[in-house]
Order: C-alpha cells, then structure tokens, then sequence
C-alpha cells in the first residue's frame, strides 16, 4: 500500500512527466555545477516533520550528516547516526507503524549509534 504522503509527491511529478512531452521549458531549471543538479536530496534537512503513528511525534533526517532525528510522543528526543537514507525513506513509508515496522528493528536491533538528546 502506497503511504498518503509518497502519492502526493509521485502523482504530480507523474502528471508532469506525462503531460511535458518532451517540453522542459516550464521546469525550473538548477544552475550548472549545483550540487542539486541532477539528484533531489532525500530527507527534510534535518527539519522535524510530523509522522503518523501511535508512539512517533516527529522525526527528521539529513542527508548530508547521515543523522535521523526522532520524537516520541512521551516528549523523548533521539539522535540516531550513520543512518543509510534508505532506512528514512522506509520508515517514512511505513506509516502509521514506523516505529515497530522500521524504527526499533533496523536502528535500535540493528545497532545503529543513537544518543537521547531531549
């Protein structure tokens, strides 16, 4: 089952590519030598964005520092580092069981290095 938030972001990007036929003159275009040129950044920057989910307030992940950030919903804040994008992009799409479905089994089983910050 395809998560809420992913078709929101698929369905246009689709309905774009569909409907361009070739014409890319209505995209905004990235400056030659940006680091963004050819690759979207997986992530939110670190920026804490709302998950859906019984005991998951919150959670961000930076792309550049390998760092996933999680909020629960007692109010404990982790850190969780060297985390492959892959994993975000899995927990993010495990809505609304990111944490027993992704989280717990690939970060805390999995051994990835994690520090409560809050």
């Amino acid at each position: 089952m395809v998560n809420k938030n992913l078709r929101l972001v698929f369905l246009p990007l689709l309905f774009l590519a569909l409907t361009s036929c070739g014409n890319q003159s209505h995209l905004p275009s990235t400056p030659t030598g940006s680091k963004n040129s050819s690759v979207q950044e997986i992530g939110t920057g670190g920026q804490l964005v709302t998950i859906q989910s019984d005991n998951v307030l919150a959670a961000g992940y930076n792309a550049t520092t390998l760092v996933m950030t999680v909020q629960f919903k007692n109010g404990a804040l982790y850190e969780y580092y060297g985390v492959p994008a892959d994993l975000w992009t899995s927990f993010v799409a495990a809505q609304p069981h990111p944490w027993s479905q992704v989280g717990y089994p690939r970060l805390v089983q999995g051994g990835i290095p994690y520090k409560r910050i809050g």
